[in-house]
Protein backbone atom coordinates (compact mmCIF):
# COMPACT_ATOMS: atom_id res chain seq x y z
CA UNK A 1 0.00 0.00 0.00
CA UNK A 2 1.34 3.33 -0.75
CA UNK A 3 0.54 6.90 -2.33
CA UNK A 4 1.71 8.03 -5.57
CA UNK A 5 1.08 11.85 -6.67
CA UNK A 6 -0.97 12.05 -9.83
CA UNK A 7 -2.17 14.98 -10.54
CA UNK A 8 -2.41 16.27 -6.82
CA UNK A 9 -4.14 13.29 -5.84
CA UNK A 10 -1.96 9.91 -4.49
CA UNK A 11 -2.88 6.71 -5.21
CA UNK A 12 -3.69 4.10 -2.55
CA UNK A 13 -3.66 0.44 -2.22
CA UNK A 14 -5.12 -1.17 0.33
CA UNK A 15 -2.98 -4.45 1.57
CA UNK A 16 -6.00 -6.14 3.33
CA UNK A 17 -8.51 -6.15 0.58
CA UNK A 18 -6.29 -5.39 -2.50
CA UNK A 19 -8.44 -2.25 -3.50
CA UNK A 20 -7.18 0.77 -4.95
CA UNK A 21 -8.14 3.95 -5.29
CA UNK A 22 -7.20 7.81 -5.75
CA UNK A 23 -8.22 9.96 -2.94
CA UNK A 24 -7.31 13.91 -2.53
CA UNK A 25 -4.33 14.48 0.21
CA UNK A 26 -5.64 14.89 3.74
CA UNK A 27 -5.39 17.53 5.91
CA UNK A 28 -3.53 17.86 9.19
CA UNK A 29 -4.01 14.99 11.85
CA UNK A 30 -6.56 13.13 9.69
CA UNK A 31 -7.20 9.51 8.87
CA UNK A 32 -7.94 8.02 5.24
CA UNK A 33 -10.11 4.97 5.63
CA UNK A 34 -9.96 2.40 2.84
CA UNK A 35 -13.74 2.77 1.07
CA UNK A 36 -14.02 -0.82 0.78
CA UNK A 37 -12.61 -2.41 4.46
CA UNK A 38 -12.06 0.73 6.56
CA UNK A 39 -8.83 -0.05 7.13
CA UNK A 40 -6.14 3.06 8.00
CA UNK A 41 -4.65 3.86 4.81
CA UNK A 42 -3.30 7.17 5.52
CA UNK A 43 -3.17 8.52 9.40
CA UNK A 44 -1.63 12.28 9.17
CA UNK A 45 -0.37 12.17 12.85
CA UNK A 46 2.74 10.97 14.33
CA UNK A 47 4.52 12.84 11.03
CA UNK A 48 7.74 14.30 13.28
CA UNK A 49 10.40 10.90 14.03
CA UNK A 50 12.23 12.44 16.90
CA UNK A 51 9.82 11.60 19.50
CA UNK A 52 10.57 8.03 18.20
CA UNK A 53 13.47 8.08 18.50
CA UNK A 54 13.88 9.46 21.14
CA UNK A 55 11.90 6.64 22.74
CA UNK A 56 13.77 3.83 21.14
CA UNK A 57 17.59 5.42 22.57
CA UNK A 58 16.30 5.39 25.62
CA UNK A 59 15.26 2.42 25.67
CA UNK A 60 17.73 0.55 23.87
CA UNK A 61 19.96 2.17 27.16
CA UNK A 62 17.94 1.44 29.77
CA UNK A 63 18.09 -2.64 28.25
CA UNK A 64 21.74 -2.29 29.46
CA UNK A 65 20.95 -2.48 33.01
CA UNK A 66 17.73 -4.36 32.54
CA UNK A 67 19.35 -7.28 31.57
CA UNK A 68 22.76 -7.07 33.74
CA UNK A 69 21.35 -5.75 36.91
CA UNK A 70 19.42 -7.60 39.37
CA UNK A 71 15.99 -7.74 38.91
CA UNK A 72 14.03 -9.14 42.20
CA UNK A 73 15.67 -10.20 45.90
CA UNK A 74 13.69 -12.50 47.94
CA UNK A 75 14.49 -13.02 51.67
CA UNK A 76 13.69 -16.65 53.58
CA UNK A 77 15.17 -17.55 56.84
CA UNK A 78 17.87 -14.27 56.66
CA UNK A 79 19.15 -15.60 53.57
CA UNK A 80 18.83 -13.53 50.48
CA UNK A 81 18.78 -14.23 46.75
CA UNK A 82 18.41 -12.27 43.58
CA UNK A 83 17.60 -13.20 40.15
CA UNK A 84 18.25 -11.41 37.13
CA UNK A 85 16.20 -10.98 33.68
CA UNK A 86 18.19 -14.19 32.54
CA UNK A 87 17.42 -16.17 35.31
CA UNK A 88 14.21 -18.09 34.40
CA UNK A 89 16.15 -19.28 30.81
CA UNK A 90 19.01 -20.74 32.64
CA UNK A 91 16.19 -22.47 34.97
CA UNK A 92 14.35 -23.36 31.92
CA UNK A 93 18.13 -25.13 30.26
CA UNK A 94 19.02 -27.08 33.68
CA UNK A 95 15.31 -28.39 33.40
CA UNK A 96 15.96 -30.20 29.92
CA UNK A 97 13.67 -27.75 28.08
CA UNK A 98 16.04 -26.27 25.08
CA UNK A 99 13.26 -25.19 23.30
CA UNK A 100 11.38 -23.05 25.73
CA UNK A 101 14.67 -21.77 26.98
CA UNK A 102 15.34 -20.69 23.06
CA UNK A 103 12.13 -18.93 22.07
CA UNK A 104 11.68 -17.02 25.55
CA UNK A 105 15.29 -15.68 25.14
CA UNK A 106 14.66 -14.33 21.52
CA UNK A 107 11.08 -12.38 22.63
CA UNK A 108 12.47 -11.45 25.68
CA UNK A 109 15.97 -10.42 25.57
CA UNK A 110 17.66 -11.24 21.97
CA UNK A 111 15.48 -9.42 19.68
CA UNK A 112 14.25 -6.55 21.78
CA UNK A 113 18.01 -5.90 21.74
CA UNK A 114 17.73 -6.32 17.74
CA UNK A 115 14.69 -4.35 17.27
CA UNK A 116 15.51 -1.07 19.26
CA UNK A 117 19.12 -1.30 17.59
CA UNK A 118 17.94 -1.54 14.15
CA UNK A 119 14.73 1.13 14.97
CA UNK A 120 17.44 3.95 16.50
CA UNK A 121 20.01 3.57 13.56
CA UNK A 122 17.04 3.61 10.99
CA UNK A 123 15.13 6.34 12.20
CA UNK A 124 19.07 8.99 13.52
CA UNK A 125 19.94 8.39 9.90
CA UNK A 126 16.77 9.63 8.32
CA UNK A 127 17.20 12.85 11.06
CA UNK A 128 20.29 13.58 10.15
CA UNK A 129 19.54 13.81 6.16
CA UNK A 130 20.82 10.11 5.42
CA UNK A 131 19.03 8.26 2.74
CA UNK A 132 19.74 4.95 0.73
CA UNK A 133 18.28 1.28 0.20
CA UNK A 134 20.20 -0.17 3.14
CA UNK A 135 17.76 2.01 5.12
CA UNK A 136 14.52 0.69 3.77
CA UNK A 137 15.70 -3.03 4.01
CA UNK A 138 16.49 -2.22 7.94
CA UNK A 139 13.71 -0.48 8.20
CA UNK A 140 11.21 -3.55 7.16
CA UNK A 141 13.27 -6.01 9.59
CA UNK A 142 12.20 -3.39 12.35
CA UNK A 143 8.31 -4.19 10.98
CA UNK A 144 8.92 -7.80 11.00
CA UNK A 145 10.59 -7.78 14.38
CA UNK A 146 8.12 -5.16 16.20
CA UNK A 147 5.50 -8.34 17.16
CA UNK A 148 8.13 -11.00 17.98
CA UNK A 149 10.20 -7.84 20.73
CA UNK A 150 7.88 -8.92 22.93
CA UNK A 151 9.44 -6.22 26.54
CA UNK A 152 5.54 -5.19 26.89
CA UNK A 153 4.02 -8.28 27.54
CA UNK A 154 7.29 -9.77 29.56
CA UNK A 155 6.50 -6.30 32.14
CA UNK A 156 3.02 -7.52 32.36
CA UNK A 157 4.36 -11.56 33.17
CA UNK A 158 7.15 -9.36 35.64
CA UNK A 159 3.77 -8.14 37.21
CA UNK A 160 1.96 -11.19 37.51
CA UNK A 161 4.72 -13.39 38.49
CA UNK A 162 5.70 -10.82 41.35
CA UNK A 163 2.38 -11.31 42.14
CA UNK A 164 2.12 -14.73 43.06
CA UNK A 165 5.85 -14.59 44.69
CA UNK A 166 4.56 -11.83 46.90
CA UNK A 167 1.39 -13.99 47.97
CA UNK A 168 4.06 -16.16 49.46
CA UNK A 169 7.25 -14.74 50.44
CA UNK A 170 8.54 -10.72 50.63
CA UNK A 171 10.15 -9.81 47.19
CA UNK A 172 11.60 -6.74 46.65
CA UNK A 173 12.00 -5.16 43.35
CA UNK A 174 16.09 -4.11 42.53
CA UNK A 175 17.03 -1.67 40.37
CA UNK A 176 17.23 -4.07 37.19
CA UNK A 177 13.35 -4.43 37.47
CA UNK A 178 12.94 -0.35 37.44
CA UNK A 179 14.52 -0.23 34.72
CA UNK A 180 13.29 -3.14 33.13
CA UNK A 181 9.69 -1.68 33.70
CA UNK A 182 11.24 1.46 32.41
CA UNK A 183 11.53 -0.15 29.33
CA UNK A 184 8.18 -1.56 28.62
CA UNK A 185 6.64 1.91 29.40
CA UNK A 186 8.92 3.57 26.74
CA UNK A 187 8.21 0.37 24.34
CA UNK A 188 4.37 1.46 24.44
CA UNK A 189 5.28 5.29 23.91
CA UNK A 190 7.53 4.08 21.55
CA UNK A 191 4.62 2.38 19.16
CA UNK A 192 2.18 5.22 20.01
CA UNK A 193 4.25 7.75 18.54
CA UNK A 194 5.78 5.65 15.47
CA UNK A 195 4.15 6.18 11.85
CA UNK A 196 5.43 3.49 9.56
CA UNK A 197 3.98 5.68 6.75
CA UNK A 198 5.95 8.97 7.81
CA UNK A 199 8.97 6.59 7.45
CA UNK A 200 8.58 5.50 3.95
CA UNK A 201 7.85 9.16 2.72
CA UNK A 202 11.04 9.72 4.19
CA UNK A 203 12.61 7.07 2.07
CA UNK A 204 10.38 8.08 -0.72
CA UNK A 205 11.06 6.66 -4.07
CA UNK A 206 11.05 8.24 -7.73
CA UNK A 207 7.74 8.09 -9.43
CA UNK A 208 6.86 5.55 -12.18
CA UNK A 209 4.30 5.88 -14.83
CA UNK A 210 1.55 3.64 -14.40
CA UNK A 211 -0.70 1.69 -16.36
CA UNK A 212 -3.62 -0.10 -16.17
CA UNK A 213 -1.51 -3.08 -14.53
CA UNK A 214 -0.15 -2.55 -10.69
CA UNK A 215 1.56 -3.91 -8.19
CA UNK A 216 1.65 -2.93 -4.66
CA UNK A 217 4.21 -4.05 -1.82
CA UNK A 218 2.40 -4.59 0.91
CA UNK A 219 5.34 -3.92 3.39
CA UNK A 220 6.69 -0.75 2.60
CA UNK A 221 3.69 0.40 0.67
CA UNK A 222 5.35 1.40 -2.76
CA UNK A 223 3.26 0.93 -6.18
CA UNK A 224 4.93 -0.09 -8.88
CA UNK A 225 3.92 -1.29 -12.45
CA UNK A 226 2.96 -4.60 -12.72
CA UNK A 227 5.83 -5.93 -14.26
CA UNK A 228 7.50 -5.39 -11.19
CA UNK A 229 6.11 -8.29 -9.79
CA UNK A 230 8.44 -11.74 -8.60
CA UNK A 231 11.34 -8.96 -8.35
CA UNK A 232 12.12 -7.38 -5.49
CA UNK A 233 10.93 -4.40 -4.05
CA UNK A 234 13.12 -1.24 -5.05
CA UNK A 235 12.62 0.67 -1.30
CA UNK A 236 12.60 -2.49 0.95
CA UNK A 237 13.85 -5.25 -0.97
CA UNK A 238 11.25 -7.21 0.20
CA UNK A 239 9.53 -10.02 -2.73
CA UNK A 240 6.59 -8.07 -4.69
CA UNK A 241 3.61 -10.53 -5.30
CA UNK A 242 0.59 -10.12 -6.00
CA UNK A 243 -0.93 -12.90 -3.63
CA UNK A 244 0.97 -14.17 -0.98
CA UNK A 245 2.68 -17.78 -2.75
CA UNK A 246 1.43 -20.63 -0.49
CA UNK A 247 -0.34 -18.51 1.75
CA UNK A 248 -3.61 -20.65 2.56
CA UNK A 249 -1.56 -24.16 2.34
CA UNK A 250 0.66 -22.26 4.93
CA UNK A 251 -1.65 -20.86 7.25
CA UNK A 252 -3.99 -24.51 7.03
CA UNK A 253 -0.84 -26.39 8.38
CA UNK A 254 -0.02 -23.92 11.54
CA UNK A 255 -3.63 -23.60 12.32
CA UNK A 256 -4.02 -27.28 11.99
CA UNK A 257 -0.94 -27.86 14.18
CA UNK A 258 -2.52 -25.45 16.55
CA UNK A 259 -5.50 -26.99 16.92
CA UNK A 260 -4.03 -30.54 17.90
CA UNK A 261 -1.38 -28.88 20.43
CA UNK A 262 -4.29 -26.88 22.52
CA UNK A 263 -5.91 -29.50 24.73
CA UNK A 264 -2.34 -30.53 26.02
CA UNK A 265 -1.36 -26.97 26.35
CA UNK A 266 -4.56 -26.50 28.65
CA UNK A 267 -4.22 -30.26 30.26
CA UNK A 268 -0.83 -30.24 31.13
CA UNK A 269 0.54 -28.70 33.87
CA UNK A 270 2.48 -25.46 32.71
CA UNK A 271 4.56 -25.69 36.25
CA UNK A 272 5.13 -27.82 39.58
CA UNK A 273 5.25 -26.15 42.66
CA UNK A 274 7.38 -28.86 44.68
CA UNK A 275 6.93 -28.67 48.61
CA UNK A 276 9.09 -31.04 50.88
CA UNK A 277 9.34 -33.49 48.18
CA UNK A 278 5.12 -33.10 47.03
CA UNK A 279 4.38 -31.49 43.84
CA UNK A 280 1.48 -29.05 43.53
CA UNK A 281 0.88 -29.33 39.66
CA UNK A 282 -0.55 -25.60 37.92
CA UNK A 283 -2.07 -25.65 34.56
CA UNK A 284 -3.71 -22.74 33.36
CA UNK A 285 -7.15 -23.34 34.25
CA UNK A 286 -5.75 -24.78 37.62
CA UNK A 287 -3.53 -20.96 37.52
CA UNK A 288 -6.71 -19.08 36.59
CA UNK A 289 -8.78 -20.91 39.31
CA UNK A 290 -6.52 -19.82 41.93
CA UNK A 291 -6.53 -16.10 40.77
CA UNK A 292 -9.85 -16.01 41.29
CA UNK A 293 -9.78 -17.72 44.76
CA UNK A 294 -6.81 -15.97 45.81
CA UNK A 295 -8.99 -12.32 45.28
CA UNK A 296 -6.65 -11.51 42.28
CA UNK A 297 -10.02 -11.56 40.26
CA UNK A 298 -8.37 -8.69 37.22
CA UNK A 299 -5.56 -10.75 36.90
CA UNK A 300 -7.79 -14.06 36.30
CA UNK A 301 -9.75 -11.72 34.09
CA UNK A 302 -6.31 -10.96 32.37
CA UNK A 303 -4.91 -14.91 32.00
CA UNK A 304 -8.68 -15.97 30.57
CA UNK A 305 -8.49 -13.66 27.93
CA UNK A 306 -4.93 -13.82 27.00
CA UNK A 307 -4.29 -17.29 27.71
CA UNK A 308 -7.74 -18.79 26.47
CA UNK A 309 -9.75 -16.34 24.64
CA UNK A 310 -7.47 -15.02 21.83
CA UNK A 311 -5.55 -18.45 21.26
CA UNK A 312 -8.54 -20.35 20.88
CA UNK A 313 -10.35 -17.38 19.42
CA UNK A 314 -7.96 -16.67 16.82
CA UNK A 315 -7.75 -20.32 15.47
CA UNK A 316 -11.59 -20.37 15.17
CA UNK A 317 -11.13 -17.34 13.02
CA UNK A 318 -8.22 -18.26 10.98
CA UNK A 319 -10.36 -21.58 10.36
CA UNK A 320 -13.69 -19.55 9.26
CA UNK A 321 -11.95 -17.28 6.68
CA UNK A 322 -9.72 -20.35 5.16
CA UNK A 323 -13.29 -22.31 5.13
CA UNK A 324 -15.08 -18.98 3.02
CA UNK A 325 -12.43 -18.49 1.02
CA UNK A 326 -13.23 -22.67 -0.30
CA UNK A 327 -16.81 -21.54 -0.28
CA UNK A 328 -16.47 -18.10 -2.26
CA UNK A 329 -18.67 -16.52 0.60
CA UNK A 330 -19.23 -12.97 1.28
CA UNK A 331 -21.03 -13.62 4.11
CA UNK A 332 -19.31 -10.98 7.30
CA UNK A 333 -16.72 -10.34 4.75
CA UNK A 334 -15.46 -6.61 6.42
CA UNK A 335 -16.52 -7.87 10.06
CA UNK A 336 -13.96 -11.21 9.15
CA UNK A 337 -11.52 -8.26 7.50
CA UNK A 338 -11.40 -5.92 10.47
CA UNK A 339 -11.13 -9.39 13.26
CA UNK A 340 -8.28 -10.51 11.47
CA UNK A 341 -6.21 -7.10 12.00
CA UNK A 342 -7.44 -7.52 15.59
CA UNK A 343 -6.11 -10.76 16.38
CA UNK A 344 -2.56 -10.59 14.26
CA UNK A 345 -1.67 -7.14 17.13
CA UNK A 346 -2.93 -8.48 20.38
CA UNK A 347 -1.80 -12.64 19.64
CA UNK A 348 1.40 -11.47 20.91
CA UNK A 349 -0.29 -11.38 24.66
CA UNK A 350 -0.90 -14.95 24.50
CA UNK A 351 2.68 -14.99 25.80
CA UNK A 352 1.53 -13.72 29.45
CA UNK A 353 1.32 -17.02 30.84
CA UNK A 354 5.04 -18.32 29.68
CA UNK A 355 6.51 -15.13 30.45
CA UNK A 356 5.38 -15.22 34.17
CA UNK A 357 6.78 -18.75 34.83
CA UNK A 358 9.89 -17.30 33.38
CA UNK A 359 10.06 -15.01 36.34
CA UNK A 360 8.50 -16.13 39.05
CA UNK A 361 10.06 -19.88 38.45
CA UNK A 362 13.82 -18.89 39.33
CA UNK A 363 13.14 -16.95 42.38
CA UNK A 364 11.23 -20.13 44.01
CA UNK A 365 14.23 -22.69 43.79
CA UNK A 366 14.98 -23.35 47.27
CA UNK A 367 16.27 -27.25 46.67
CA UNK A 368 15.11 -29.87 48.47
CA UNK A 369 12.49 -27.50 50.51
CA UNK A 370 10.67 -26.24 47.64
CA UNK A 371 11.41 -25.43 43.80
CA UNK A 372 9.26 -24.53 40.48
CA UNK A 373 9.71 -27.04 37.72
CA UNK A 374 8.34 -26.42 34.58
CA UNK A 375 5.82 -28.98 32.50
CA UNK A 376 5.17 -29.81 29.48
CA UNK A 377 1.74 -27.72 29.10
CA UNK A 378 4.40 -24.67 29.05
CA UNK A 379 6.24 -26.22 25.52
CA UNK A 380 2.18 -26.94 24.10
CA UNK A 381 1.08 -23.76 25.26
CA UNK A 382 4.54 -21.54 23.89
CA UNK A 383 3.99 -23.43 20.58
CA UNK A 384 0.54 -22.76 20.30
CA UNK A 385 1.12 -18.96 20.55
CA UNK A 386 3.86 -19.24 18.05
CA UNK A 387 2.48 -21.42 15.04
CA UNK A 388 -0.68 -18.99 16.01
CA UNK A 389 0.70 -15.92 15.23
CA UNK A 390 2.97 -17.18 12.32
CA UNK A 391 -0.64 -18.28 10.61
CA UNK A 392 -2.19 -15.14 11.41
CA UNK A 393 0.84 -13.43 9.80
CA UNK A 394 0.74 -15.52 6.61
CA UNK A 395 -1.87 -15.48 6.00
CA UNK A 396 -3.41 -13.01 2.68
CA UNK A 397 -6.80 -11.31 3.71
CA UNK A 398 -6.98 -10.42 0.08
CA UNK A 399 -7.39 -14.16 -0.96
CA UNK A 400 -11.00 -13.63 0.76
CA UNK A 401 -11.83 -10.48 -1.10
CA UNK A 402 -10.82 -12.53 -4.41
CA UNK A 403 -12.77 -15.91 -3.38
CA UNK A 404 -15.75 -13.46 -2.45
CA UNK A 405 -15.38 -11.56 -6.10
CA UNK A 406 -15.39 -14.97 -8.12
CA UNK A 407 -18.38 -16.21 -5.67
CA UNK A 408 -20.54 -13.22 -6.83
CA UNK A 409 -19.34 -13.17 -10.51
CA UNK A 410 -18.38 -9.86 -10.49
CA UNK A 411 -15.24 -8.24 -11.82
CA UNK A 412 -15.00 -5.78 -9.29
CA UNK A 413 -15.64 -4.73 -5.61
CA UNK A 414 -16.30 -1.52 -4.19
CA UNK A 415 -16.97 1.41 -5.55
CA UNK A 416 -15.78 3.14 -8.73
CA UNK A 417 -12.23 3.58 -9.22
CA UNK A 418 -11.02 1.09 -6.69
CA UNK A 419 -9.80 -2.30 -8.29
CA UNK A 420 -7.95 -5.14 -6.94
CA UNK A 421 -4.74 -5.77 -7.08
Amino acid sequence: MTSLQAGGRMLLACPDCGAVQSVAPSPPRAEVLCRVCDMVLEDHRGRNLDAPLACALATLLLLFPANFLPMMTVNVAGVAASTHLASGLWTAARQGWPVVTAVLALQGIVLPFVYFGLLTGTLAAIRFGFRGPLLGRLFRYCLLLDRWAMLDVLAIGFGVGWTRVEAKIPVAIDAGGWCFLATAFLTLFTQAALEKRAVWRHLAMPGQAMGPDIVACTTCDLVLPGEQAERPCPRCAALLHRRRPGSLRLCLALTLTSWVLIPPSYILPMSSLWKIGTPHPHSIPFGIEKLFSSGFWPLGILIVVTSIGVPVGKLLLLSWCMLAIRNRSSWRLRTRTRLLRLVDTVGRWSNLDPFTIMIFAPIMQFGQLAHIDLGGGTLAFLMVVVLSMLAAHVFDPRLMWDAAEAGAGQKSIGAVGESPI
